[in-house]
């Protein structure tokens, strides 16, 4: 996809990654793939069934198209090993589970024989054993071979393989079991002339966790009962726990648990051994945030694996993904920093988990796309760390929301991050350009001392303080502190709409219950963007209030303008309105604007300032306007002062 950085907001696309195994390595898995293909073709393990475990979400589905990749051979070469990929989960169970999958096998197994005189031999032999099995339902068959598929329907397990007296024009043989005969001339199959240069024929299963138990425990059995004969090698991928609860609905654990129970003894018996999947490491997790991330900036394949190939190098070499040179180019700065910002946390709650950090990344594409289309100016470092939050605290989501809810949004902001010690920058920007340190999350504690950056100037009116040893501390929970930490700082920024609208993704309610209802409803008139809807709340209605309601109708609106920057306007000219109609509301005005910081007041907001108006707020103002240090504000009080 077209990168889009030097265009507007508005048409920045943010691309969703696909949730599907990927054919580029992008976490070295190549290491588990060579392992358990080594094990494959170790003649001394024929035949052999090997788990491939992890979690769901580990990468395991990646790591068995490494396998099979690796184990194919080159377009070229000589043909000497069938490789068959297979997925249970997505059988059909009206076909028929074990006949399913001995199809594919010999279906597998029949486009592999030579059309010459070699092989005629073996394909008499296959003939043989499809006519022996009860095709009705296993229709798949049919669709990927050209074998004849007839005879009756199958009863039980052991009425899969048919007796031999039960195919027309054979022979009576000596009574023999189903199990035994099948698995005998499966084996003179694969000993055949025709198959002479097959050394192994590799069955993957992929997805086996997600099946029913029913479907788990005969794909099992399948491969015990029929299938484990020389040449056979099974590679299983699944969750070893989910697959062990699933035997257990066949069995009675007696109450033994663990590994000494008859599920896992059973599971143990069929699979000899499992190589773990293993979880990402910080670095695996950084290096996968990046990598996914910026694949949409590198269109070139050829490019992209460069990259990746890299990134591999200096995993191997233990070294930092700063060294890798082909990650530094300038337009990787902003997912190079996202990632290094949210890899603790993010490492954290998904446990190296690939697919749920896929997950993540989505989400927050999602979230940046739909913020842009509503005109939310935060930047996606600000996006990122306000989604580690919702998708990682959710409580501590919902004290955020509460806060803006209650309108003490920005000042318990400030509290916390002061108290948390967030990275600031001194240039009254935040400083998004660099992550904060591993030993800043973790052993930083929440009473060291602030930086130069989190020092207030004298001209603002709240000064968050840090608390004294010996004073009670803020009531913040820890995830919270873990969280603020994260870079960058959110307190000067109008997080607010970001706010509402993810809230409205978990219809979580953010209208204030501190003011009655009719109240309320006029808040949002004389808040509203449009003059013609704030002019509905006419002079005589605000000059009825009680004074008590007019008191919390400022302080409420004082609040808003303080959490929301982008109301500012439209706020003070509200309660200059009222203060005009109500001189005993013009204390909370002058409390209400000494909120407001005087670097973040605008001169819109002085637009209906008249020389008339109260001698406290005409104060409040100069000494805002003059504290602000802006040429502009103070020409504007000025102004006003003048009467012009």
């Amino acid at each position: 996809m077209t990168d889009t950085r030097g265009s507007s907001t508005e048409s920045k696309r943010y691309p969703l990654l696909l949730d599907e195994p990927t054919e580029v390595d992008l976490l070295s898995f190549d290491a588990v793939a060579s392992t358990v293909v080594d094990a494959v073709l170790d003649p001394g393990l024929d035949p052999i069934a090997l788990g491939l475990s992890g979690s769901w979400g580990s990468g395991k589905t990646s790591v068995l198209r490494l396998i099979g990749r690796q184990l194919r051979p080159a377009d070229d070469a000589k043909l000497t090993r069938i490789v068959i990929e297979t997925d249970p989960w997505r059988y059909d169970p009206q076909l028929g589970i074990k006949e399913s999958l001995i199809g594919e096998i010999l279906a597998a197994i029949e486009a592999a024989l030579p059309d010459d005189g070699l092989g005629e031999k073996s394909k008499s032999l296959l003939k043989r054993l499809v006519r022996r099995v009860d095709w009705t339902k296993a229709m798949k068959l049919a669709a990927t071979s050209a074998i004849t598929v007839t005879l009756p329907s199958v009863q039980s397990v052991l009425d899969l393989v048919k007796p031999k007296s039960e195919v027309e024009g054979e022979e009576q043989p000596e009574p023999i079991t189903d199990m035994v005969q099948f698995r005998a001339e499966f084996e003179n199959l694969l000993k055949s002339e025709g198959l002479a240069s097959i050394e192994n024929v590799v069955v993957l299963v992929d997805d086996l966790d997600r099946c029913l138990p029913e479907t788990v425990v005969e794909t099992l059995e399948t491969i015990r009962l029929f299938l484990s004969v020389p040449k056979m090698s099974f590679v299983i991928a699944a969750d070893e726990e989910r697959v062990a609860e699933a035997i257990a609905t066949r069995f009675s654990d007696d109450g033994e648990i663990g590994e000494e129970s008859p599920a896992r003894l059973y599971l143990h018996k069929i699979v000899q051994t499992s190589v773990p999947v293993p979880a990402l490491s910080d670095f695996d997790t950084e290096a996968y945030l990046v990598l996914l991330q910026i694949r949409s900036l590198v269109p070139d394949d050829g490019a992209y694996n460069v990259i990746v190939m890299e990134v591999a190098e200096a995993r191997r070499a233990a070294a930092t993904l700063e060294t890798v040179k082909s990650l530094q180019r300038d337009d990787f700065v902003e997912e190079r920093n996202n990632a290094a910002r949210i890899r603790p946390i993010v490492h954290e709650k998904t446990r190296g988990n690939p697919r749920r950090i896929k997950r993540f990344l989505n989400d927050l594409s999602v979230r940046l796309s739909i913020a842009a289309k509503r005109g939310i100016s935060l930047d996606e470092a600000m996006i990122a760390k306000l989604m580690v939050l919702e998708q990682y605290f959710p409580a501590d989501f919902m004290t955020l929301t509460d806060w803006l809810r209650q309108r003490t949004l920005r000042t318990n902001l400030e509290a916390l991050e002061a108290f948390a010690g967030t990275p600031q920058a001194t240039d009254g920007t935040d400083d998004t350009s660099k992550p904060i340190a591993d030993d800043q999350l973790d052993s930083e504690s929440p009473g060291d001392s602030p930086t130069e950056g989190n020092k207030k100037s004298s001209a603002e009116v709240i000064k968050p303080a840090r608390p004294a040893p010996t004073e009670a501390k803020p009531q913040f929970s820890e995830g919270l502190v873990r969280w603020a930490r994260l870079s960058p700082a959110l307190a000067k920024k109008d997080i607010a709409p970001y706010l509402v609208f993810a809230a409205s993704f978990k219809s979580v309610f953010l209208e204030s219950d501190a003011l009655p209802e009719s109240i309320r409803d006029m808040a949002t008139q004389l808040l509203s963007r449009s003059p013609g809807e704030a002019r509905r709340v006419s002079d005589d209605m605000l000059r009825q209030l009680e004074q008590s309601n007019a008191t919390r109708l400022v302080s409420y609106i004082g609040g808003v303008i303080v959490d929301e920057p982008a109301r500012q306007a439209q706020g003070i000219i509200a309660m200059l309105r009222i203060s005009r109609v109500q001189t005993s509301a013009v204390d909370s005005v002058v409390n209400a604007l000494k909120r407001i910081k005087p670097a973040e007041l605008k001169v819109s907001a002085l637009t209906t300032l008249q020389p008339t108006d109260a001698p406290g707020i005409l104060d409040q103002f100069e000494a805002m306007a003059s504290a602000s240090g802006k040429e502009e504000l103070v020409g504007a009080f000025g102004a006003v002062k003048e009467g012009i």
